[in-house]
Parts: C-alpha cells; structure tokens; sequence
C-alpha cells in the first residue's frame, strides 16, 4: 500500500458545514489502497478492494428493514443503529443493546460480526493507533457493552444517504471508526474530505478508516443507474457515552428506581428515600 502525504488545508468550516459534498470540493479522487497521512502521522486508510468479499455481508444489508428519520438539518436519511445504545435519561431507557438486535437478529448478527474483519484491518494498516483504540474499549466499556470482542460498541448502516458534511460525535477521542462500502449500479457517493483536497471512490466491497471526529466529510451525489440499485455504509466506531454504564442488572435496577419514584411523585406521594430523610438522627 502506497503512502501520500498531503497538507491540511486552510478552509473556513463554516461554509461547509450542513452543505451537501460536490466533486468539486476535491482536486483528486481515490481509487486504489492508499494512506493518507498528514504531518508524517497516519490520518486516512483507503482500502478499495478487500480480499475477502463479503457476500453475507451484502445480502444481509438488502434485507434489512431501515428506519427513515429527518435531521435537524432537513435532510432525509434511511439508516439502521446495530450494536449498542448509552442511557437515555429522557426517554427513562438503561443502556441496552440497539432494537434491530431483536427485531432481526439474524441480520443483526451477521453486520455485528465483520467488527472482526474491521479490527483485523484496523491492526494491520495502523498498529499504534488500533492497540490505543482497543485498551480505551478495555478500560472503559463493560465487555457487555462491546460487539463482541472487538474494540467496536457500535455501528451505523446508511442506504443511500448523499450525507451532508459534519464532523461525527459523541465517539472516543482520537481513534478512528472502519466504513465498509458497498455499491450496485451506483455512480457517484464519493466520501470527500475537503481538508485534504481528496475524494474516496468508496468501491463496492471497499474500507475506509479515519476519524470523523477530527476530519470534516460528507458524501457527494448518489446517482442510480437501475432502479434498484444501491449503495450502502456499515461504520463501525466506539461511543464514549457507555463509559458510564453499569452492569444489564444494575441498569436495569437504575431504570424502575427512576419509574417507582416518577410514580410517587405523580401521585403526590414521597419516596422511600425522601421519608428516610425525615427522620431524626439520633
């Protein structure tokens, strides 16, 4: 694999964010196994081609049912969650594994599982970083908390997504996250990264490694050459979030303590605890 150094551009983020990825926000597109590296230090691993094809990979993505949400910034996007979720103190839910674990999965399952071939690349191509990457998930995640005994929490399936431009968030800091590109009669959906003047051609059975945290990108025009055809993303990454979880029972034990005392309250009734407080210390 070839190395290209390349130097950060100076560019004012502003104008770039929220705005849908052109081709012409590049100077050259990726097509073959490269890294990227910038100030000597590895930024960007492109591997166009894995040996390996990953044909139950790519027919477990066509089977999935994708959830259709609005983001903030107006755009539409088909996506499915895998892995799993922190707390949501909001919506009262412990942290817990995502639905499609239960609603389907054998899918579920087979995405979970290329978190193996994503380590495995992650080690060979950027050793130092991927060996920090897996001692912050030893350190900090609860093995019941991680796909399966990867470094990886966590995942995002996207179908179609021309994403707009945006730093990723909410991931352990410094490390990178692994994205398995696959595509059928699709022109276009290069990942570009206009810091580095570079586009990534994301071929079909192709992985890109790099910090969305550190590295603005989008994804420019997906263009359909059959009416079926497809492009979809699997990332894979770590969620700094699940530092904070305790054990599947704990959690559990967190989330009716929470639901009996809204029901006090709701009741106009004190809790248990706050009539331990009123009682007279001796």
């Amino acid at each position: 694999m070839k190395t290209i150094e390349v130097k950060f551009k100076q560019l004012n983020l502003s104008e770039y964010r929220n705005r849908s990825a052109n081709e012409s926000d590049f100077d050259t597109l990726i097509d073959e196994d490269v890294t990227i590296t910038i100030g000597g230090k590895k930024a960007i691993i492109y591997i166009a081609k894995l040996e390996k094809k990953l044909y139950d990979l790519f027919n477990a993505l066509t089977r999935i049912k994708y959830d259709t949400s609005t983001r903030t910034n107006g755009l539409v996007t088909t996506s499915k969650i895998f892995g799993f979720a922190p707390r949501n103190v909001i919506r009262n839910h412990p942290c817990r594994a995502a639905r499609f674990a239960s609603d389907q999965p054998t899918e579920h399952d087979i995405v979970a599982s290329a978190a193996y071939v994503a380590e495995e690349q992650y080690r060979k191509h950027n050793p130092e970083l991927a060996e920090k990457h897996f001692a912050m998930a030893d350190e900090r995640v609860r093995k019941e908390y991680r796909i399966g005994k990867t470094m990886f929490t966590s995942g995002i399936i996207n179908h179609n997504n021309p994403l707009r431009y945006h730093f990723d968030t909410g991931n352990f800091e410094g490390v990178a996250s692994a994205m398995f590109a696959f595509k059928r009669d699709i022109d276009g959906g290069y990942l570009s990264v206009p810091e580095t003047g570079l586009g990534f051609a994301c071929k079909d059975h192709s992985l890109t490694i790099f910090d969305g945290q550190a590295l603005l990108h989008g994804v420019t025009p997906i263009k359909k050459l059959k009416p079926d055809a497809a492009r979809f993303t699997v990332v894979f990454y770590s969620l700094k979030q699940l530092w904070n979880c305790e054990t599947n029972l704990d959690e559990i034990s967190r989330l009716r303590a929470r639901r009996a005392e809204y029901e006090f309250r709701k009741a106009g009734l004190k809790t248990k605890k706050e009539l331990q407080n009123e009682i007279p210390q001796k």
